[in-house]
């Protein structure tokens, strides 16, 4: 896997001719997600019939500049340019109706005010929605009224359990509720089969799935939707109790294997949020670098390196089946099979390109993780590191150390590339996150290796837990004592539309000015370069 924050060498920005994006794919995505997120914005205010009929429209205009592009445009540079936006166009229409579609009304001959009971299976793990409960998508399977009455039913709704539910059978958990039944559930995960008994709450938006809120009773378990669920279950409620009795490092290392944060503490969870570096316990394309880096040097040892690099695929593959499928884990690891399979085919890909054809299969196959956050973030991320990144590392190559100019051009690119996204949808900046994920990230990539180590062995020889559990300890004192001194700086807070418009649109210009000026450093050097006949 290429480490995201190091290796910046992308072919898609073309400094010496002064154009910023030269791969078509990169037109393609960037035409998809700004008519998906448009459709999004504009959707309460305009019927199906219509995106039906602007779908139709998009389509066969999309047809007609394929078969009429010579006769339309003559320049071959205007005739990709323009296939590829329309082509983007239609997938964001495309998505924008699947994401309707899969938020749809469930298919049943039952009335929603009228169910009791709901059978049910988790498409995935429940999370914690605010302080009270915790939320899991799931898929229905059947609807159960008060008296009895059964009705087959289809659909996607979120369904919420009482947060004291969820976490009462984990380590050290206090029972608080019961079950009517012998097969109560005791383990909440993906791929459970669930009998749940609740309510409906009304819809408020097209875009959103429908809501049930489960009684205070355990839901009955009904088995697994698979073998593999059931294993996957089990492995994480095993690393959860093996890592429960290593203190709040095994929370933190909880927290970065699997998005369990139910161990984590509240001071680190905190100190993490203020100093800027809430990224570093989201599931990310970081934790899927460090295994695949690990699975390399693992697979180097045993082998040659094309042994190493398919060992890598399957560690990272086996990693995501098991942490979850996040949106910026599931874009890490399309972008892996991207750059294997370029490679396998003789090609070299450029980072930007690759992630743009993510992007384009990612809102085509998952629409409904491109409204989360996870997804915003991921994606503006790493395009603010091959962006914003690259140019600075452009300006300041050969003023500042190659190594610390690596780490704060990554910094600096994502943050200032994502700012408009956190200002809007957060509404706070914390400026001092450039410099504490400098320092605070490595030291985190050497915590989860040492983790990892430590799990394997622990394993195979339990006697040796406690070792890793006094060194994992001894580095998370210092992760934190860090982490609370960069929460310590202010944080920028904006309230009003003008506020988050001027601290959204400072840092993101002051991107793309870079950007411009490292175009001109580079022109200038090609042209000495010319002059001088190299």
């Amino acid at each position: 896997m290429v480490n995201e924050k190091l290796n910046l060498n992308i072919g898609g920005l073309p400094f010496g001719n002064g154009l910023f994006f030269s791969s078509p794919i990169i037109f393609t995505g960037t035409f998809a997600l700004s008519a998906f997120y448009l459709l999004c914005f504009i959707q309460t205010y305009v019927s199906f019939y219509v995106w039906s009929s602007l779908f139709i429209f998009t389509s066969v205009s999309f047809l007609i500049l394929c078969f009429f592009k010579r006769i339309f445009f003559n320049k071959k540079k205007l005739q990709k340019a323009l296939l590829f936006s329309f082509a983007g166009i239609l997938i964001g229409c495309i998505s924008f109706l699947r994401l309707l579609i899969f938020y749809s009304p469930q298919a049943t001959l039952a009335e929603a005010e009228k169910v009791e009971g709901v059978k049910l299976v988790l498409t995935g793990d429940p999370l914690p929605a605010g302080e009270k409960y915790y939320s899991a998508d799931a898929k229905l399977f059947s609807f159960t009224y008060r008296g009895g009455q059964s009705f087959s039913a289809e659909g996607n709704i979120k369904i919420f359990f009482p947060s004291e539910m969820v976490k009462q059978n984990n380590a050290f958990g206090v029972s608080v509720y019961k079950g009517k039944t012998d097969n109560a559930c005791k383990n909440f995960s993906k791929g459970a089969v669930l009998f749940a008994r609740g309510r409906f709450i009304e819809k408020k938006e097209k875009i959103s799935p429908p809501v049930f809120f489960t009684a205070k009773e355990i839901p009955e378990f009904l088995g697994w939707i698979s073998f593999f669920s059931g294993i996957r279950a089990n492995l994480r409620f095993n690393l959860m109790r093996l890592l429960a009795g290593w203190g709040s490092a095994g929370g933190l290392l909880l927290a970065l294997l699997s998005a369990n944060k139910d161990f984590l503490d509240t001071a680190c969870s905190v100190s993490f949020k203020n100093a800027g570096l809430a990224h570093i316990l989201a599931l990310s394309g970081m934790h899927v670098s460090l295994v695949s880096l690990t699975a390399i040097r693992m697979g180097t040892v045993f082998g040659k390196r094309s042994f190493a690099i398919k060992f890598s695929l399957f560690s990272i593959i086996l990693f995501v089946w098991f942490a979850g499928s996040a949106p910026s884990l599931n874009r890490a690891l399309g972008m892996m099979i991207i750059l294997v399979s370029g490679k396998s085919l003789g090609l070299q890909p450029d980072m930007l390109s690759v992630l743009s054809s993510m992007l384009v299969l990612h809102i085509a196959v998952k629409p409904e993780d491109s409204l989360s956050l996870g997804f915003i973030f991921s994606y503006g991320a790493l395009s603010g590191i091959l962006l914003f990144g690259k140019a600075l590392t452009e300006v300041f190559k050969g003023k500042i150390p190659e190594r610390v100019l690596g780490g704060l051009s990554a910094s600096l690119g994502a943050q200032s590339f994502t700012a408009p996204a956190a200002v809007f949808k957060i509404g706070v900046l914390a400026p001092i996150g450039i410099l504490a994920s400098a320092i605070i990230s490595p030291l985190v990539s050497v915590f989860l290796i040492l983790g990892m180590t430590g799990i394997f062995t622990a394993f195979i020889l339990p006697s040796s837990g406690f070792i890793f559990n006094f060194i994992l300890n001894f580095l998370y004192g210092i992760i934190l004592t860090l982490a609370e001194t960069f929460s310590r700086m202010p944080l920028i807070r904006a309230e009003t539309f003008i506020g988050k418009f001027f601290f959204s649109a400072v840092p993101f210009s002051a991107g793309v000015t870079v950007m411009l000026f490292a175009c001109y450093l580079k022109e200038k050097r090609t042209a000495v370069f010319k002059f001088n006949g190299v």
